[in-house]
């Protein structure tokens, strides 16, 4: 019993400290999932010294990461309203996405297929987990921007993991390489929002029928059970997400349409208000075990090969080199605030290890996945310091 009761005092624990985390990490501008993975690697260095262990670790990261996945999306759909002001706004976001999983993917791949002697399929599998903005460091991180930077980012980033998602399932299943796969891409993402508009209309039918006090946490892992579906199907799961928090945040727009008016009655906004609250706290509780873990999983002899600096320190380079053309040419205003959201996080570590070992690049160093993720997300940190002093001067009328 003494190991149960040591147990749930560790649980319960990490919760409040990654809640301090949270705070904190928001007055000093630094992601507080920054401080979780170095958090973890002190656990292991901590349990090392002991002769401990944390068994199982590897089996489970894969599993927080997908429901952390899907709870960050959702979470990050339920905050947007889509209006005829913002659309221009979505345009250039989803211009973005798109262009720069493509075009730093193109060049990560360059770099990976005559640095390291391998194929342009090869290259563009591991190319893509690396082209990927992770929105499960970038939307909690934005938290502090002004409303229409924050919007910004949680759309760019949301749909980068769906398009790279998209592209890299494609890949897998097409090894005629990336034109190839385009046209499982388009199919993907067309079902996939088809079956995302039809969950969330049962969704909005359930939340005004069902009077029991247990509604929404089995909507919620209904959404995932529709995730994991749609993933087996080799779909686009994310675009069913996207499509369930865009119409729950936006069932205003309903009203619109006279054989849908009658999903939404008043008391329906309350209830996707409550809906977003349980949805952020589940969030906060998959995200802070995930990236804990993620560093306790962490080794440090990889971090500390001369190969992997090398390789992180070439993918960086091109990730932000790539950033900062494509935002000049798609904005053509100042952009600085969000040259510094490309953190690489979740998603990248979650398609890096869904690589097959026979498709694994063998002279790759590991260590570099790790590097990169840290390098970019510290780069993250740095720039959401400099926007403590640009944001004053910025439109303020935005909020």
């Amino acid at each position: 019993m003494k190991t149960l009761d040591w147990i749930l005092l560790a649980l319960s624990s990490v919760v409040l400290l990654s809640y301090v985390f949270d705070i904190v990490g928001r007055r000093i501008r630094i992601p507080s999932v920054v401080m979780l993975v170095a958090c973890g690697m002190g656990v292991r260095f901590a349990l090392d010294l002991f002769g401990l262990k944390i068994e199982f670790v590897d089996m489970v990261l894969p599993i927080l990461g997908t429901l952390g996945l899907v709870l960050i999306v959702l979470e990050g759909a339920l905050e947007l309203h889509v209006t005829h002001e913002a659309r221009g706004r979505i345009l250039r976001a989803g211009a973005m996405a798109v262009l720069g999983v493509a075009v730093t993917g193109g060049l990560i791949a360059t770099a990976i297929r005559y640095g390291l002697d391998t194929d342009w399929y090869h290259a563009w599998l591991l190319a893509v987990p690396f082209s990927v903005i992770s929105s499960a460091v970038a939307i909690p991180a934005a938290a502090t921007l002004l409303k229409v930077d924050r919007e910004t980012v949680v759309y760019e980033s949301a749909l980068s993991d769906i398009v790279g998602v998209l592209l890299f399932y494609a890949l897998l299943d097409s090894h005629n390489g990336v034109a190839g796969a385009l046209a499982g891409v388009v199919m993907g993402i067309t079902i996939s929002g088809v079956i995302g508009a039809m969950a969330a209309v049962i969704i909005l039918i359930l939340l005004t029928r069902i009077e029991s006090h247990v509604r929404f946490v089995p909507m919620i892992f209904g959404l995932v059970m529709v995730y994991s579906a749609s993933k087996l199907a080799h779909l686009a799961p994310l675009v069913s997400v996207l499509a369930v928090g865009l119409m729950l945040n936006n069932a205003n727009l309903l009203t619109g349409i006279p054989r849908l008016v009658k999903l939404v009655p008043e008391s329906l906004f309350a209830e996707i208000i409550a809906f977003k609250h349980l949805t952020a706290e589940l969030t906060f509780v998959v995200r802070t075990f995930f990236f804990l873990l993620l560093g306790y999983s962490t080794s440090i002899g990889s971090l500390i090969d001369p190969s992997a600096w090398v390789a992180a320190g070439i993918i960086v380079v091109i990730i932000f080199a790539s950033r900062k053309a494509l935002l000049a040419a798609i904005y053509r205003t100042d952009t600085n605030t969000l040259f510094w959201f490309a953190p690489r996080g979740l998603i990248t570590i979650l398609l890096y290890l869904n690589i097959p070992d026979s498709d694994r690049i063998v002279n790759f160093p590991t260590g570099a996945l790790m590097l990169t993720v840290l390098m970019t997300t510290l780069i993250l940190t740095t720039g959401l310091m400099r926007a403590t002093h640009e944001q004053p001067h910025q439109n303020k009328s935005a909020d």
